[in-house]
């Protein structure tokens, strides 16, 4: 195994990195439950997802979240955010284009997205209170899927919040996703559903004792 595949280069994201992030985030979220809520189509979905992670991507830097990517040309990012905020404001959203994204979407696909990323708040809110770090979207380029990129970027804010002596929170919608965060010292601290019945998983990984 090379160094590269063995220790990963992490780096912050910058402007410049808007389109292979959106790339990386479109291709690994594809097929996520999560997605399929807001668009069964797969060809509509992929097009939501380029201009939703372009919109967070860009709402995200511009207020200093520590976006963090791997790989050149970049082959995935993690986008971590705490203690006290936990994502872009829905003004920095809306001001890179938020609106444009659920125009194109459409009534029905626009309120199921809105629907969704509510209940998703609401829940983050219920299952844990206090300063914490969360993981929101965190996605490796399917060609790269297993080959070390996602923990590196994953143990980027774990060390900071361990330093910090602080929790980590984080949403996932599949249950082969639950066992590769529990692996990484997550539990799950609550679920809930979205959409028609699909499920999601709150977790958290606590402070080093």
């Amino acid at each position: 195994m090379t160094r590269t595949e063995a220790e990963p280069d992490i780096r912050p994201a910058t402007t410049s990195d808007v389109d292979a992030c959106v790339t990386v985030l479109a291709r690994a979220f594809q097929d996520d439950p999560g997605g399929i809520v807001i668009d069964p189509d797969p060809a509509g979905r992929a097009e939501m997802f380029r201009g939703f992670f372009r919109v967070f991507v860009a709402a995200s830097l511009a207020e200093g979240a520590d976006l963090v990517v791997a790989g050149e040309p970049i082959e995935g990012i993690a986008s971590w955010f705490g203690p006290e905020r936990h994502g872009p404001s829905g003004e920095a959203m809306y001001t890179h284009g938020f609106g444009d994204v659920l125009k194109r979407l459409g009534p029905e696909a626009s309120q199921r997205m809105l629907a969704m990323t509510g209940e998703i708040e609401r829940q983050h809110e219920r299952l844990i209170t206090g300063p914490h770090f969360r993981l929101d979207f965190f996605g490796v380029d399917p060609s790269r899927q297993g080959s070390g990129i996602g923990t590196a970027l994953i143990e980027h804010g774990h060390r900071i919040a361990d330093e910090r002596g602080l929790p980590c929170y984080l949403e996932t919608f599949t249950k082969p996703n639950v066992r590769y965060y529990e692996r990484r010292g997550y539990r799950i601290v609550g679920e809930y559903t979205v959409g028609e019945g699909v499920p999601v998983y709150g977790m958290v990984r606590p402070p080093p004792a």
